[in-house]
């Protein structure tokens, strides 16, 4: 086979982190363990660099994709490039069929639906037949009708051969695998939960002996819930001890919304704001709790840093947040209240955060190193030993 590169990654962008997430973990793995294979990375989403960090991939940058959730349905809106959100699909498709035509590598992984968003994928099935195809799919995929297609199902058949699970059969069950067997008619390789920031804490970030802040809350993207959301935690932050520390609330600060939200913490001296990037590895690792949404990066985030939390939902139609976030509920001490973004209280708020700043996240037995087990898997396909990887 005639290829330039030996893995290509394509992560599925437009509304939250999770997709690329996993996507940049592997990543980083397959450089980390692999130093001399060539891996790319190509996806829209405009925090890529941002989740990369100081590590060692590189990757391609698509125009965006942009996406509103209106009563928990997620819609295509026109993004940065200001093109209309079908044309933008049939354009990109263009871009990845001569990316992968261009470089022919030896394995692509796809995050999520064999045909990627808006069909993306399919026009880059058309060339180079010799590539390996992965698809990935996260541990609770949820009522989503683009994976559980029959569409879906007979691309898969037609072009694809291996899927990885990032999940743990031990933690969820085997139903999620059996379904997913049953539908692709490939038997998944379980790999653990993949973590990009297991994989950025190889490149030096470590967590000290003193948890110097009180909380990290992590806010990836704004919907509907948000607004709502935002003057409740306010008031919940004021009602908690300056004396038990500082909080630092990681959000998407270039959003129009950004200063209105801001604004809301302006007599909090106690709070303070950052934008997403790597330093919020330090940051959770170094906390006494945490805020998330129930998304599968946050959750595993938390879980990796050990960190006592309080787990937002957003109420989507595919439940797959409910239903992931019930699951490690009862098999995980980092997950320790779960409430609606626009149900919960000031009061629920403020208890949970200082219950979760007294108690401990003890060691728990969920596989958490999907990353570097994706990576071997996928190197494998590439035609490289373990002999070669760097432990």
């Amino acid at each position: 086979m005639n290829s330039s590169l030996d893995v290509l990654i394509y992560a599925h962008d437009g509304r939250g982190l999770g997709h690329v997430s996993r996507s940049v973990g592997i990543g980083l793995a397959l450089r980390r363990l692999y130093p001399r294979l060539s891996v790319l990375l190509v996806s829209g989403c405009a925090n890529t660099a941002e989740l990369i960090g100081d590590g060692a991939l590189d990757w391609i940058k698509l125009p965006s994709y942009r996406t509103n959730v209106i009563a928990g349905k997620s819609s295509g809106v026109m993004g940065n490039s200001n093109i209309d959100d079908k044309l933008l699909g049939e354009l990109r498709a263009r871009n990845i069929r001569d990316i992968v035509d261009a470089y022919r590598p030896k394995v692509f992984l796809a995050d999520h639906t064999p045909q990627g968003k808006h069909k993306e994928l399919l026009l880059s099935h058309e060339v180079s037949p010799e590539t390996v195809r992965v698809l990935g799919i996260r541990a609770v995929v949820g009522d989503v009708g683009k994976v559980w297609s029959e569409f879906s199902a007979d691309v898969f058949s037609g072009t694809y051969s291996n899927i990885l699970w990032y999940g743990d059969s031990s933690v969820a069950g085997s139903a999620e695998l059996e379904h997913l067997a049953a539908h692709y008619g490939v038997v998944p390789h379980e790999a653990g939960y993949v973590s990009r920031l297991s994989e950025l804490g190889y490149s030096g970030a470590r967590s000290s002996a003193e948890k110097s802040l009180a909380g990290v809350i992590s806010i990836p993207w704004s919907g509907e819930g948000t607004a709502v959301l935002m003057p409740k935690l306010a008031q919940a932050l004021g009602g908690v001890d300056k004396s038990l520390g500082n909080w630092k609330i990681y959000m998407d600060l270039s959003k129009p919304d950004a200063e209105e939200v801001v604004h809301n913490f302006s007599s909090l001296e106690h709070v303070a704001f950052a934008q997403v990037g790597p330093q919020f590895l330090h940051d959770l690792s170094n906390a006494r709790s945490a805020l998330i949404y129930g998304g599968y990066n946050s959750l595993t985030d938390v879980m990796v840093c050990k960190v006592p939390s309080v787990v937002l939902l957003r109420g989507m139609k595919d439940g797959e947040q409910e239903e992931h976030a019930a699951i490690l509920e009862r098999k995980s001490a980092a997950v320790q209240n779960v409430f609606s973004d626009l149900d919960v209280t000031v009061e629920e708020l403020r208890d949970s955060l200082r219950n979760c700043i007294d108690a401990e996240a003890s060691e728990f037995s969920i596989k958490l190193d999907g990353a570097a087990e994706a990576a071997r898997y996928l190197a494998a396909l590439a035609g490289v030993s373990d002999v070669d990887c760097r432990f």
